[in-house]
């Protein structure tokens, strides 16, 4: 474990605990499946209409244009739009609307999110939720790609550095099993010294209670995985994976505090990643693959005619 992705977890957790992981490597995108803005219904820059009045209740809709262009959907063959949009976050707002070609979005930011332009990017290939929450790491003349079929989002500079990328996964879908196991989010947030940590959060900590041999929680990236496993007398054990299933015991940095279980990591920093939860008995929850290589393909295509 390198002493600087150390510091860079201090500096963001302080106080948490440890885990481990195993990832898959496939679902590779196809870049050329996301096509540059045209000069026709796609990639048409559209200006939206806003009332500029000040009004008593701060739901503000703040769009000054929308750029569209088209993205094919590889499940049915058809072009999805994908469109960004931009607005001006007020600091002590709590939330705002945004009118899109998906339908009216809420978006919704931490207190400490300051005020400015930002820039949305939402492929529309599936219904939007009703809430899409904003990182603190969206600074002022950043962006935010929001990809509605799988359900996941990235963050990156005006420059297209990558600060952040999460998968957010719903709550309440794993049955009568313990909501410590119940995924809700998957954040990984990147260092300026190329490590990163990868943050896990659950819909409730866990409650000291097993009943069964042990739970598992494990991290995908690659073909490895890491796996932070709870024995049913309270242990904790923390496993590594090679692509091969041999595995040993991981002696990385993990942080487990609360609802949340943090990994801090070296390497594979550009490599899809997931997460799934799991009993000696039965598997509990499972998130998609975030898809690294479509979220590049997508910031490629709009920087072409969306700037």
């Amino acid at each position: 474990m390198c002493k600087a992705a150390s510091k860079f977890l201090l500096g963001i957790v302080g106080t948490l605990s440890i885990i481990s992981c195993q990832i898959n490597p496939g679902n590779v995108f196809n870049e050329n499946s996301v096509g540059e803005p045209t000069p026709t219904l796609f990639g048409t820059a559209i200006t939206t209409p806003i009332a500029s009045e000040a009004t008593s209740t701060p739901m503000p809709m703040k769009i000054s244009d929308i750029c569209v262009f088209p993205v094919l959907n590889e499940v049915t063959g058809l072009n999805d739009e994908a469109a960004v949009y931009r607005f001006d976050w007020v600091s002590g707002e709590e939330r705002q609307k945004i009118a899109t070609r998906g339908g009216q979005i809420t978006i919704q930011g931490p207190v400490n999110l300051t005020s400015g332009i930002r820039r949305l990017l939402i492929v529309h290939s599936n219904n939007l939720p009703e809430i899409l929450r904003l990182s603190s790491a969206l600074k002022p003349e950043s962006n935010m790609l929001y990809d509605s079929h799988t359900d996941t989002s990235e963050i990156r500079t005006e420059d297209g550095v990558v600060l952040s990328q999460t998968i957010y996964d719903p709550a309440g879908d794993i049955g009568e099993l313990k909501p410590s196991l119940d995924v809700i989010s998957v954040e990984r947030q990147f260092a300026e010294d190329g490590g990163y940590i990868i943050r896990l959060t659950t819909s409730e900590p866990n409650d000291g209670v097993y009943l069964s041999s042990f739970e598992n929680i494990e991290l995908l990236i690659g073909p490895e995985r890491y796996a932070h496993r709870i024995l049913n007398n309270g242990k904790k054990v923390n496993l590594k994976y090679d692509s091969e299933g041999n595995y040993s015991i991981w002696d990385g940095t993990l942080i487990s505090q609360g609802n949340t279980v943090t990994w801090v990591l070296n390497e594979g920093a550009d490599i899809n990643f997931r997460v799934r939860t799991a009993t000696d008995i039965t598997q509990a929850d499972s998130t998609v693959l975030f898809p690294v290589d479509k979220m590049t393909a997508l910031w490629r295509a709009s920087q072409n005619g969306c700037r």
